[in-house]
């Protein structure tokens, strides 16, 4: 898949993100990076909390723009999961965020999604069908990106066959500076019932899907892959004997020789007694987030922040 897409002309960016507004409305007292949020040391804090409602059950999130834009997902209790509204936030010059408006692309459904490593893309899990003619949900996902252009957001396009297969599901995609895609997908050919596969970025051309069961994949469900940019580690979620909880984050480094270490378990500082899943870490490197439903999210699932520095130190020696 190319990197550009036909762009969204003759919308300014503005518009696009908050359509139907007479005005910017901002969120009262959020201002600054991070939505004007105390960074966090090297064990997992909640993310702005006094953004979101109670019992709110949060999915993904992602910083685009130098910090500038900020996407996450949302739901109510009890509504349907696989349709989860996507919300955009903006901060202005002033260094004040907008509050959240629905993005543009959210008739796409993108459920699961992470940022590119070039700060601009966005690749998300859908429908088939946009269109929701389908109830087949589960097994016809497939993966889809979205451009944040000068101009405005680029019309999605999704991935071809060597990645999206018509009877199994795609999902939770991240890609690396060299555009290899790594994503989850529940195949017959794999190790378990959901894992772990890579598709490698040749001159632009995507080759044939390589299942990663010769080091990470179990019999069971092995989720949400985040891979490092420049594809030094990847964490995974999985439910490991000896985990803290329902399921945990595990991170596994490459060596020079391209070889793979074991899982390791991101420990307490970021694993709790809940399930922790869609990890992301911002483009600058400077944070992991991922959701949990541990007892802080106040009955709903939170997404939480912590240092990358508690990824760094579980590296062992001899790792690039």
């Amino acid at each position: 898949m190319k990197s550009s897409v036909p762009k969204v002309c003759g919308i300014s960016l503005l518009l696009l993100l908050f359509s139907g507004c007479s005005q910017q409305e901002y969120v009262p007292l959020i201002q600054g990076p991070y939505l004007g949020q105390l960074p966090p040391g090297t064990t997992a804090e909640l993310f702005a909390p006094e953004v979101f409602n109670e019992g709110e059950y949060l999915g993904c999130s992602g910083f685009f723009n130098k910090g500038t834009v900020f996407i996450f997902g949302s739901m109510k209790p009890k509504s349907d999961w696989r349709l989860r509204p996507v919300y955009i936030m903006e901060m202005k010059k002033n260094g004040r965020w907008t509050k959240p408006q629905i993005a543009p692309f959210s008739k796409y459904a993108p459920y699961n999604f992470t940022v590119g490593p070039d700060d601009q893309t966005l690749y998300f899990t859908t429908l088939k069908s946009p269109d929701k003619t389908t109830h087949m949900f589960g097994e016809q996902a497939n993966i889809w990106a979205v451009k944040l252009e000068a101009n405005g957001w680029t019309e999605p396009v999704m991935f071809g066959r060597s990645i999206n297969t018509e009877r199994y599901y795609e999902n939770y995609p991240s890609v690396t500076n060299d555009g290899t895609i790594y994503y989850m997908s529940r195949r017959e050919e794999g190790a378990g019932r959901t894992d772990v596969w890579r598709s490698p970025n040749l001159d632009g051309v995507y080759g044939e899907a390589e299942n990663l069961s010769d080091f990470a994949n179990t019999e069971g469900s092995d989720i949400d892959p985040f891979v490092a940019p420049d594809e030094s580690y990847l964490i995974v979620c999985q439910d490991r004997e000896g985990g803290f909880g329902d399921f945990d984050l595990y991170v596994y480094f490459q060596r020079d020789d391209k070889s793979w270490t074991d899982a390791v378990n991101l420990g307490e500082e970021v694993n709790s007694a809940g399930f922790e899943a869609r990890p992301y870490v911002t483009p600058d490197g400077k944070y992991l987030f991922f959701t949990s439903n541990r007892k802080e999210s106040e009955g709903g699932e939170g997404i939480y922040w912590v240092e990358t520095g508690v990824i760094d130190r579980l590296g062992p020696e001899g790792i690039r």
